[in-house]
């Protein structure tokens, strides 16, 4: 086996592992009645993206570790490239849409519109959307997308 093999084959246990936490910790914080609070709502939106983004990356990994030339094939690059970004960028955007909100609940207190609901579901939502907009030069982007993809083929 090539090094190559081996790193591939750690980090798809180490996402498994990841994916199997964050799903037990988010099945907890749903079920249990104590941990329906606002900010474990912003807790499940980061578990969330963190199962979406160690779904891709098993599939990402897996595909590379069985044929790497298919991965990188001109089809499937853009889509691929769209969802990497999308994964890579998932994470710190719900870390700082927990901070935008604590922040403007903390310096707004006095404002009842911050303690809602809809405030939250605003948040995450905005989140969700720039993922989704930010990523979008992916899908027009003309060209050789990188230069690790120049290199593979």
């Amino acid at each position: 086996m090539d090094v190559l093999y081996i790193c591939l084959i750690l980090q798809d246990i180490v996402f498994v592992l990841a994916l199997l936490l964050t799903i037990v910790y988010s099945i907890l914080i749903l079920f249990i009645r104590r941990f329906h609070h606002r900010n474990n709502i912003f807790t499940l939106n980061i578990c969330s993206t963190i199962i979406s983004a160690a779904v891709f990356f098993i599939i990402d990994l897996t595909m590379a570790y069985f044929d790497p030339q298919t991965l990188y094939a001109p089809n499937s690059c853009i889509i691929l490239l769209y969802a990497y970004n999308i994964a890579c960028i998932g994470i710190p955007f719900s870390f700082i849409t927990f901070s935008v909100h604590r922040l403007c609940f903390i310096v707004y207190y006095t404002k009842p519109f911050f303690n809602t609901k809809r405030w939250i579901v605003m948040c995450i939502a905005s989140q969700w959307i720039s993922e989704f907009i930010l990523s979008l030069p992916y899908i027009f982007k003309e060209g050789p997308v990188s230069i690790v993809i120049q290199i593979l083929r």
